[in-house]
């Protein structure tokens, strides 16, 4: 679990800001004092006060600021035993600094090498572990007795807090190193970084808090993060104005060209997702052989009954049928259940290509342009690609494995070639936009992943879009709406009986508390 809202730092961002502030006159040390006296307040503020706190510290800034809140604990009447990982001489100046002042508070420290025996010993009789051994300098899995002290944190039912980055992971991925600690708490120092959001890794950071560090104003306003978490008061902001006076032509006209034999659902789920969302008329061009059943699921639609081969839109006749309804439309949105069929690719790049309005391009329709960098490039001003990570893949040529595991970094690469918004769904959902830091997302649950939910995104979506929202807003106002749904369903029922039905019939209430 972690918080709504606050900024995303790579470890070089992070690196560079202490750097700046020791420069611009603030020392290490106090930057050090600060982030772990915060920390040291929140524990103390928010759990119940331990018997004994086992500190273990590493030679670097996350052992200094271990021992820092070490300290603190000890001035408040706490048992804290602390372990240092290196020979003394082996830390740096400041860990070596704060062990001198942990001593003058009446501390003991134990050099993990030579009292090892002494941990093993001690470490299940613990209220809480305090991991302050790598932090977020991590370049490389651990080994050798690194890796059985990570080991032995593990294997004792003894709640670990982990400061700025659970020790093993690597802070800018979401991989997942053997072994890394697993922690209940992480307090993520000023700001949260890649690792505290990319799953695997995420799993291992439990809930995240950030905490306060004490760095120069100035430098903190002219922080340019890699990227910022969406919060409910930022989504309220983006929501369009519904005009008093407005008709079903103010409030936008939605043209969806979705669905194919078999995959009427993803046609029904994406209107219902338009309408919910506002849209003042939205038709559904389509199959028209399968017209007939979205005209009875869904009656506020208007239907397009397009001429089809065995339930699929292959026939190059369709563009004519066609010029009207894109020409009356403000927004388009494309892909779902179209299928991947050749003819039926050509047709999608060839409308996609022509519509001078908002798109919205999903599913079938990102694989039938991924291969067209001209394309891509075209509609950069007025589109929004919304992928999951095998269709994000085919797009920058990778794996979805290596997309879900760095998806800022590819979100990243994708838009130092092309000028587009890319929404890359999935947990987190990742907003990439042509100006500005990347955007995560912060809301939803497994009960999204489900077939159909990313059709009632690209509704609503486009919905959002055609009431007047920009694409940097509905890229990220729709996920986070989306997401949001799927959490106020979680509050009550089970995540595992979600279905994207379910998430349609939650819009109403929810985007009245949004609007209140």
């Amino acid at each position: 679990m972690i918080n709504k809202g606050g900024l995303i730092l790579s470890a070089s961002q992070q690196r560079a800001l202490d750097d700046a502030s020791v420069q611009a006159g603030t020392s290490a040390r106090k930057l050090m004092e600060s982030a772990g006296s915060h920390a040291a307040e929140w524990m103390l503020d928010r759990l119940p006060p331990p018997r004994m706190a086992i500190v273990l510290a590493g030679p670097g800034g996350n052992g200094g600021d271990g021992l820092v809140v070490a300290r603190i604990l000890l001035q408040a009447g706490i048992k804290v035993e602390v372990f240092i990982l290196r020979e003394m001489v082996q830390c740096s100046r400041l860990v070596r600094i704060m062990a001198e002042e942990f001593i003058k508070a009446g501390g003991t420290i134990h050099q993990l090498g030579a009292e090892m025996f002494l941990l093993r010993r001690i470490l299940g009789d613990a209220d809480c572990i305090i991991d302050g051994l790598f932090g977020s300098g991590l370049t490389r899995p651990l080994i050798d007795e690194d890796a059985d002290i990570i080991t032995m944190m593990n294997d004792v039912a003894v709640p670990i807090i982990s400061l700025d980055v659970p020790s093993g992971l690597l802070s800018d991925s979401g991989s997942l190193p053997e072994p890394a600690v697993r922690a209940e708490f992480t307090l993520a120092m000023a700001f949260y970084k890649p690792v505290h959001w990319l799953y695997p890794a995420a799993e291992l950071c439990g809930e995240v808090q950030c905490v306060s560090v004490d760095y120069p104003r100035h430098l903190l306003d002219a922080l340019v993060p890699m990227a910022h978490v969406a919060s409910t008061q930022e989504i309220r902001a983006m929501l369009p104005v519904r005009q008093p006076a407005g008709h079903k032509g103010s409030f936008g006209r939605v043209l969806i060209v979705a669905g194919s034999q078999g995959m009427t659902g993803a046609a029904i789920l994406c209107a219902r997702g338009a309408l919910r969302a506002g849209a003042g008329l939205v038709s559904v061009a389509l199959p028209e052989t399968i017209a007939p059943v979205i005209q009875a699921a869904v009656p506020e639609v208007i239907t397009v009954p397009l001429p089809d081969c065995d339930g699929r839109l292959t026939d190059p006749d369709i563009l004519d049928h066609l010029h009207d309804p894109l020409a009356q439309a403000d927004v388009l949105a494309i892909g779902p259940g179209l299928s991947r069929d050749l003819k039926t690719a050509e047709l999608v790049r060839r409308i996609i290509g022509g519509f001078a309005g908002y798109q919205v391009i999903d599913a079938d329709a990102i694989h039938a342009i991924a291969d067209r960098p001209e394309l891509l490039a075209s509609i950069s001003d007025r589109a929004v690609l919304t992928p999951h990570p095998g269709e994000f893949a085919a797009l920058i040529g990778s794996t979805a494995r290596e997309v879900d595991t760095n998806r800022l970094d590819a979100i990243a690469s994708f838009l130092s070639l092309y000028s587009l918004t890319v929404v890359l769904k999935g947990r987190p959902t990742v907003i990439g936009l042509p100006k500005g830091p990347l955007v995560v997302n912060p809301t939803g649950n497994t009960g999204l992943a489900t077939g159909g939910s990313g059709d009632v995104l690209t509704g609503l979506m486009a919905g959002l879009l055609a009431g007047g929202s920009s694409i940097a807003d509905a890229a990220i106002a729709g996920p986070f709406i989306h997401g949001l749904a799927a959490d106020h369903w979680a509050a009550s029922f089970s995540e595992r009986s979600l279905t994207p039905s379910d998430l349609i019939e939650m819009l109403p209430r929810l985007l009245k508390e949004l609007e209140s």
